[in-house]
């Protein structure tokens, strides 16, 4: 894992939340991207779909919802496993409706986020090593 390409994209609105989960991840020897809006997350995996591997996303964002951002990417073909994040505990159905990996409530352990990157990237080499 680490880094040898997989990638993680953190798509959330504070900065403060953005760059602590980022200083996590990389500790935990993710290779991470992060942008505060969703137009960002879109872009970003329309150009880089094939490396980011998991999309750790808030609902809230300033400019779409992480549901939406997922749906997007979605139907642009990206197959990155995403896991959700809310402060708003109703949304835990809708990221999952969306077809996303987990979902977590915030205030979350940042410990339980580091473990649930690590199950969705081996389910992402999992997936690639089965030939289509």
């Amino acid at each position: 894992m680490g880094k040898n390409g997989s990638q993680v994209l953190i798509v959330e609105d504070s900065e403060e939340l953005l760059w602590s989960i980022a200083n996590i991840l990389e500790k935990a020897d993710f290779s991470v991207d992060a942008v505060t809006t969703g137009k960002e997350a879109i872009s970003i995996l329309a150009n880089n779909y094939n490396q980011t591997k998991v999309v750790v996303i808030d609902y809230i964002l300033p400019d779409m919802s992480g549901v939406s951002v997922i749906n997007q990417i979605r139907s642009n073909g990206c197959k990155a496993e995403a896991i959700g994040i809310s402060a708003l505990k109703d949304k835990r159905e809708a990221f999952l409706k969306a077809g996303a990996f987990a979902c977590l409530d915030k205030p979350f352990d940042i410990s339980e986020l580091v473990n649930l990157c690590k199950q969705a990237l081996s389910r992402m080499d999992v997936a690639e090593g089965i030939p289509l």
